[in-house]
């Protein structure tokens, strides 16, 4: 079975947990309110500003899909669900925990000043190669929410094969989703999240298809994306156009390349 012919990733509005997140990586000394650690992240909400963004990328999608989608799956967070709602597109939602965010652990209730003084060593890693990391309580990228992805590709070959899908979900989920379906490498990856021309915005469109923009004609993958930011052109990736994903394989010679870009520590 073939995957769906469109597949569309939707990352949540701005939730009150982004607000306060910002406020803690622009002060080292600012702590959480009592009222964000007695509530988990699961049930965090939107800010007026990620309903008013909700809104505007439903009607996009409006005009992009006017035929609406075949399967609708959201994260069963709270942000997501109120994502999901204020598209306003009528949808027939599947709440899907393997939709979900990474689990951020305790690093959730800590600024970083407080994350290197309880976890050195984790924060270390973290700072090392994010890929590969977990926080301490939590969930790594590489392996727990990329197995969770996969997963979910498995119930797309069987279940939605030329159909058009859309998921309401959460940036590190969609990041990974790219590691997959266009086989980045871990360096590919690590390289590319900390280029600020790739943030994954709230509400971002993030649109994957079988269907050669140009021709019109069904590859047998998803071999194009797109990313759009309805509510801010300026956060969509290559002005909105479309990207041809293309797969590599490597030589000898180019893999031994990859591998000398980090300094031998040993003389001999």
């Amino acid at each position: 079975m073939a995957m769906p012919i469109d597949l569309v990733l939707i990352r949540h509005g701005q939730s009150e947990s982004n607000v306060m997140q910002r406020t803690l990586h622009a002060d080292e000394n600012a702590v959480v309110p009592p009222e964000f650690l007695e509530r988990h992240d699961t049930r965090m909400r939107l800010s007026t500003e990620g309903r008013q963004q909700a809104r505007k990328t439903g009607k996009y999608l409006e005009q992009e899909f006017p035929d609406g989608f075949d399967k609708y799956y959201v994260s069963p967070l709270a942000r997501t669900l109120e994502t999901a709602g204020y598209l306003g597109l009528s949808g027939d939602w599947s709440i899907d925990d393997r939709w979900r965010e990474r689990d951020w652990g305790e690093f959730m209730l800590l600024n970083d000043v407080e994350k290197l003084k309880q976890y050195p060593n984790s924060f270390r890693l973290f700072k090392q190669a994010k890929w590969y990391w977990g926080p301490p309580g939590g969930e790594s990228l590489s392996t727990n929410v990329r197995l969770r992805f996969e997963d979910i590709l498995d119930t797309l070959h069987r279940e939605q094969n030329g159909n058009c899908v859309i998921a309401v979900t959460h940036g590190e989920t969609i990041w990974v989703a790219r590691f997959v379906l266009e086989r980045l490498t871990p360096e590919e990856w690590m390289l590319q999240e900390k280029d600020p021309t790739l943030t994954i915005a709230n509400t971002v469109v993030v649109h994957y298809s079988r269907r050669n923009p140009e021709t019109g004609e069904i590859d047998d993958h998803l071999r194009w994306r797109r990313v759009v930011c309805p509510w801010d052109e300026s956060l969509s990736w290559n002005e909105g156009k479309w990207t041809e994903i293309t797969h590599k394989n490597y030589s000898d010679t180019e893999i031994i390349e990859m591998a000398e870009q980090h300094e031998t520590l040993l003389s001999e």
